[in-house]
């Protein structure tokens, strides 16, 4: 499945806090993406059923390794690009 923007957001956003705060939660990703918790649980569940996030209600949320992987790859890049253009 191709996902779209929105949810590529979600999961950079989800990447960047797992590696900043040491974890996941709704309310953190509501919070940095100015949108509502249930805004985020439909995303997490979509994410769920693709593969790409461990997520259960009211519990946990982590990366599944093949998208931490590509999280990853995606940061490093980012952070790259901004030490170059500034």
């Amino acid at each position: 499945m191709e996902l779209t923007n929105s949810l590529e957001e979600y999961l950079k956003t989800m990447y960047v806090l797992q590696n900043t705060e040491g974890q996941i939660r709704v309310t953190d990703i509501a919070r940095k993406l100015d949108c509502t918790k249930p805004s985020v649980n439909r995303a997490l569940n979509t994410l769920k059923s693709n593969g790409l996030v461990h997520y259960e209600a009211y519990g946990k949320i982590a990366l599944t390794r093949r998208r931490n992987q590509k999280g990853e790859s995606h940061y490093e890049t980012i952070r790259y690009l901004k030490i170059v253009l500034a």
